[in-house]
């Protein structure tokens, strides 16, 4: 009797003992799922081929919109109008390609933080070749400007998200203002396409030192810009202001209250007007541009800034360009002629 109980005891002790087992099987395999779903959540957020990346949106509540497009592999355009800054979408596909998460968002800030994706986050859609599609939310950076709060289309959770190895955070690469995207180049030409170039000035004291100078088979010819009168030049210095054109950037685009009407109406520094033996060409007229602060040069209050001027660019934008990257093209006649 007491060797029948003892048995049960003990087959009482091998099924706890498979219970705990198979209990602890369980535990494992959803621990072993959560970390694989940790790690494939971590690996989701990046693009790790952004050659496959054809198309970029990003959007905002504001409402504002920048469609970036790939023309071709070295080539993007913004909202279908306007060449895209190349700075710009190198720093973009470079941050969906290298960034991970950081940590994850803590339970006592999750809401807060899903709360601004919501309303104040940027929406952003990349389209891949294959016709798949990613759809981030990209909010605000964590306390210690270290990473990004994001959050993936059908994700619970947000999270931290980084580059490993760069200090700071990464809201600054997705924007949505267009002008942003824009390229910011003024002018960009080869010195041996060039087939003419005309610069006017029109203050009354440097009117005499307009000029035009014109490709010819013989080489080019220095004239006149009121006359036409052929003018005798000095080959070196026309060959060095003829290669002074290559790869001219503005500061920025104008943007915000300045008021285009009034200044369109004030009298230009000068207009400069360059064309290619295709037929390409860009037209700028200058401006003086207002000081923000008094300014002193020489000992005399000025204006002017002495440092930036505003360019009408081909009758369409409106950019800020500096004076020292661009004075070289602001020579005279009589630096030109023999």
């Amino acid at each position: 009797m007491q060797e029948r109980k003892n048995t049960q005891m003990k087959n009482k002790n091998i099924l706890y003992i498979i219970v705990i087992l198979f209990l602890g099987a369980c535990i494992y395999l959803l621990s072993k799922q959560d970390n694989s779903i940790t790690r494939t959540d971590r690996r989701d957020f990046s693009i790790a081929d952004t050659s496959e990346v054809i198309k970029v949106t990003l959007s905002s509540k504001a409402p504002e919109i920048a469609v970036l497009n790939r023309q071709n592999e070295n080539s993007w355009t913004v909202n279908g109008k306007y060449k895209a800054r190349k700075s710009g979408i190198f720093y973009l596909l470079q941050t969906l390609q290298r960034m991970e998460i950081a940590h994850p968002v803590p339970l006592s800030m999750r809401d807060n933080v899903i709360g601004n994706l919501a309303v104040k986050g940027i929406k952003v859609e990349v389209q891949l070749k294959n016709g798949k599609e990613k759809i981030i939310y990209v909010g605000s950076e964590n306390k210690e400007l270290t990473a990004t709060f994001m959050m993936l289309k059908g994700a619970l959770e947000p999270y931290a998200v980084h580059i490993p190895g760069f200090k700071g955070y990464l809201s600054g690469r997705f924007f949505t203002q267009e002008y942003l995207w824009r390229d910011k180049t003024v002018i960009n030409y080869d010195n041996r396409n060039i087939a003419s170039v005309k610069m006017q000035y029109y203050n009354v004291n440097e009117k005499d030192e307009s000029f035009q100078i014109t490709k010819t088979n013989m080489g080019y010819q220095l004239s006149d810009f009121e006359t036409n009168e052929m003018i005798q030049h000095n080959p070196k210095a026309i060959e060095t202001y003829i290669a002074s054109f290559r790869k001219l950037y503005a500061e920025s685009f104008v943007t915000g209250t300045l008021n285009i009407d009034s200044l369109i109406k004030t009298q230009p520094l000068f207009e400069l007007n360059v064309t290619t033996i295709d037929n390409e060409s860009t037209a700028i007229k200058v401006f003086n541009k207002k000081a923000e602060k008094t300014i002193y040069v020489d000992g005399d209050i000025t204006m002017q800034d002495p440092d930036r001027m505003f360019a009408f660019v081909n009758n369409e934008d409106w950019m800020v360009i500096q004076t020292n990257t661009f004075k070289k093209l602001m020579k005279k006649l009589s630096e030109l002629k023999k």
